[in-house]
């Protein structure tokens, strides 16, 4: 077996993986199948099936080509005007997919040693979604019990100036009278007292 032919069943095979991962995210497990096709033509086969079922069981592959349908200059190249060279034929094409397997396989194993990177563990992230609902409910209590203190400092507050008002203020007002008065009180008793011995 050359380069070419381990490039193209490499690239079978990372196919096939690639649709076995989208069938179980997007449907689940699957049946097994039986064992793969010994040919290519039937390999190729295989894939556009296992292709259209996976569009009838979901939108996403539909909407994904009517995306490529619409924008086809997003996802093709455009060729510059002027600049095309005559066709390449059958033996030309060959030789250039030859010539480039090698870097094929390079990127192939590059895309398998990415897919085999182990993801950021996520028990962190679901504890905290199923916390959420319980956060929410503590912000919500604590913005209450906020507002409830704002309201019995205030009440506290006019409480304080109520009780400076009356016992503070009004019993030193009414202390002062009381002075004022007991002062002209003995002033006068002074006076009475000091006309009663003028007199005697």
């Amino acid at each position: 077996m050359d380069e070419y032919e381990e490039a193209v069943l490499f690239t079978f095979s990372e196919l096939e993986s690639r649709l076995a991962r989208l069938e179980y995210i997007l449907g689940g497990p699957q049946a097994p199948t039986s064992e793969k096709a010994p040919t290519i033509p039937d390999r190729i086969h295989n894939l556009e099936k296992s292709l259209q079922a996976l569009g009838a069981q979901t939108r996403l592959v539909n909407d994904a080509r009517e995306l490529i349908t619409k924008h086809q200059d997003v996802v093709q190249r455009r060729e510059e005007t002027g600049s095309e060279g005559p066709g390449l034929d059958s033996a030309q094409k060959s030789a250039m997919v030859v010539e480039r397997a090698t870097g094929f396989a390079t990127v192939a194993s590059q895309l398998k040693a990415l897919a085999d990177q182990q993801m950021p563990a996520t028990e962190g992230f679901s504890k905290l979604a199923v916390l959420r609902p319980r956060m929410s409910a503590l912000e919500r209590r604590q913005l209450q019990q906020a507002m409830q203190i704002s309201e019995l400092r205030r009440r506290s507050m006019m409480m304080v100036q109520y009780y400076k008002q009356i016992h503070v203020v009004g019993a030193g007002r009414v202390w002062a009278d009381y002075s004022r008065t007991l002062g002209r009180a003995l002033r006068a008793v002074s006076r009475d007292e000091y006309r009663r011995r003028a007199e005697e």
